[in-house]
């Protein structure tokens, strides 16, 4: 036999056994469902004999012909990987056979793979919201050429390092860190503290936006005026009240 023929004879037997699909997803998250690499071995083999559907519940002895692993082991580690929910037995009953039979089920398994999933795709989207928050050069350049601006001068590395802060930790928006930086100029204060205080006073407000600190502001300026108008009537009736006074004291004393 020529060795092409030994070859191609090898690889059309090589698939007759049939082969074993194993989903990505459990490679990349056996560690993190609580498995080790003996267990996932063991695993397969479960898998392998429940995909040929010749024997859906091979013994410890069946299973350690095919491993590296002693029969006792093995049954301690199906009755780990139980406990750990990655198996679970079902007791069925096979009309074929006319009898119950037991099997390995995998549920837990997806169960688990499902919830890994799940937090990787979370992770996944926060991950794309942080990357869509960060700032770009030419929005840094713009914050820092604006409090240059204000501040007539060049920024610091650590006034540089600030600003950033205040974008990417806070996550105060590039707008806001603006108005800030206009309502700070306009009291005559250019430092970043003074700055960082109109911030944290707004961010204790739920304020995000610039049109927020516009209302935020108008209700201010209302609640003054209430203030005021409501200290200078107690000021007039206080008066008024001393007023009365001496002159019944000038009454009562003449």
């Amino acid at each position: 036999m020529s060795e092409q023929s030994l070859f191609l004879k090898f690889t059309s037997e090589l698939f007759v056994d049939g082969t074993v699909n194993v989903p990505f997803l459990l490679l990349k998250s056996y560690k993190k469902i609580g498995m080790n690499e003996t267990e996932l071995v063991l695993l397969l083999h479960l898998w392998s004999w429940h995909q040929s559907g010749n024997q859906e519940y091979p013994t410890p002895q069946e299973l350690s012909s095919v491993m590296t692993v002693e029969s006792s082991q093995i049954q301690t580690l199906l009755a780990g990987m139980v406990e750990k929910k990655i198996i679970s037995i079902e007791h069925l009953y096979d009309p074929a056979q006319k009898k119950w039979i037991d099997r390995f089920s995998f549920a837990g398994l997806f169960d688990k793979l499902m919830e890994n999933w799940a937090l990787m795709k979370a992770q996944q989207l926060e991950n794309e919201a942080r990357k869509g928050e960060q700032l770009s050069p030419e929005v840094a350049q713009e914050l820092f050429r604006a409090f240059e601006e204000e501040f007539g001068r060049l920024l610091s590395p650590f006034e540089s390092n600030q600003i950033l802060e205040w974008c990417h930790e806070d996550r105060y928006s590039p707008e806001l860190v603006i108005e800030a930086l206009r309502k700070a100029s306009l009291r005559g204060i250019k430092n970043l503290k003074y700055i960082d205080s109109i911030l944290k006073d707004w961010q204790r407000n739920n304020i995000r936006t610039v049109k927020q600190v516009e209302e935020y502001e108008k209700h201010f300026q209302t609640r003054q005026q209430l203030k005021k108008k409501e200290t200078k009537t107690y000021q007039i009736k206080s008066d008024e009240i001393k007023r009365k006074i001496e002159k019944y004291k000038d009454v009562y004393m003449s």
